[in-house]
């Protein structure tokens, strides 16, 4: 009896120290698995590659120089950043002798949208393991930066690829084309948080519509202007100079191929779908959306430089500048950006009032 009490003690001795042993590793531990995480904080087919969960701000910046299923959305969209902030640089540098020349107030404006898109996507998907609270916060505010971008996109394409004398009363009133815009911009922001806070089978697909409506309209001066416009300038009916050649035509295809393909591989999910497990570090469906929206970023800034090349050749500055003013540029972009920030602090306010509701 003294023997068997004897090896009970010696089996608990052990299996205190294994358990000790164990917790060390996992104190040293910076990669887990899918079931060792809290439900909020696991992606859909993904199995591997997790962070800690519940990390400390200096662990999650940390992560940036290890390999976890966030590499790859992280610093792709910090090198999209840096790649669009020297392109707009680059572009608002060759237009005027002055930065604050009315002619380049619709770029500067475009440029703040897209780089503030790209940061705040790195930044939501380097600080999401905080906690889940946290996570569902960086991407509240990781969906307006995305309305943001369709405002100040609307804006360039509004102020540099309109078509002139089409008579349409969208295209030749600012007001109503960007007051449409900013509302789109916060139906996105709306009812990304919204379906993003009360997840269900259907809330991809509902993020994915409202995304739809914002784009039409950005591209809505483009496309007006390639389809019922003519590019000859005796002429006085619509004018774009879209139409007569095939880069914009061949931009403005690739544009949205790329665009309608990152939202196919973001609402189904695929590869990883089909193989759980095989695509967690690299090769998901969210590694194509982040390279396709960036690609598509591109074929629309070469979209809106077709533009303004071909309006400065036609003389057309005139044209292109009547409307513009820093109040609906720069000062418009920054409400709508405010606004749009707004939304996403109040679905984390009530993120917070929820919790503590279900906590007493």
């Amino acid at each position: 009896m003294v023997k068997g009490k004897r090896n009970s003690l010696n089996t608990t001795a052990a299996d205190n120290n294994r358990s000790l042993m164990f917790g060390a590793i996992d104190n040293d531990r910076i990669i887990f698995e899918e079931e060792e995480m809290p439900r909020g904080l696991r992606e859909p087919f993904i199995k591997s590659g997790y962070r800690r969960a519940n990390s400390t701000p200096w662990q999650c910046l940390k992560s940036l120089f290890y390999i976890n299923n966030e590499s790859f959305n992280v610093w792709s969209h910090i090198i999209a950043a840096l790649y669009f902030a020297v392109r707009y640089g680059m572009a608002v540098s060759n237009q005027m002798d002055s930065i604050l020349d009315p002619f380049n107030l619709p770029l500067l404006a475009s440029a703040m949208g897209t780089v503030i898109l790209y940061s705040s996507s790195a930044t939501a998907h380097l600080f999401n393991s905080i906690s889940e609270r946290g996570y569902k916060i960086c991407f509240f505010f990781d969906y307006s930066a995305v309305s943001f971008y369709t405002f100040t996109s609307c804006q360039a394409m509004f102020f540099y690829a309109r078509p002139v004398n089409s008579h349409w009363r969208i295209f030749e009133s600012p007001a109503l084309y960007l007051s449409l815009a900013a509302l789109f911009s916060f139906l996105v922001t709306y009812g990304c948080c919204k379906t993003d806070a009360a997840v269900n089978k259907f809330s991809t697909f509902l993020r994915m519509l409202s995304a739809i409506a914002a784009w039409i309209h950005s591209t809505l001066p483009i496309l007006v202007g390639m389809t019922l416009c003519t590019c000859h300038a005796a002429n006085k009916r619509c004018l774009s100079f879209s139409t007569c050649s095939s880069l914009p035509v061949s931009y403005f295809l690739r544009h949205a191929f790329y665009t309608f393909l990152a939202g196919f591989m973001y609402s189904t999910r695929l590869p990883e779908r089909l193989i759980s497990g095989k695509f967690d570090l690299v090769g998901n469906s969210h590694h194509f959306l982040h390279v396709c929206v960036a690609v598509g970023t591109e074929y629309a800034f070469k979209m809106v430089e077709f533009e303004i090349n071909a309006r400065k050749a036609n003389k057309l500055l005139q044209e292109t500048t009547n409307y513009v003013s820093i109040l609906n540029t720069l000062v418009a972009a920054i409400l709508v950006m405010f606004l749009n920030a707004g939304i996403a602090f109040w679905f984390s306010m009530a993120l917070k009032k929820k919790e503590s509701v279900h906590k007493n």
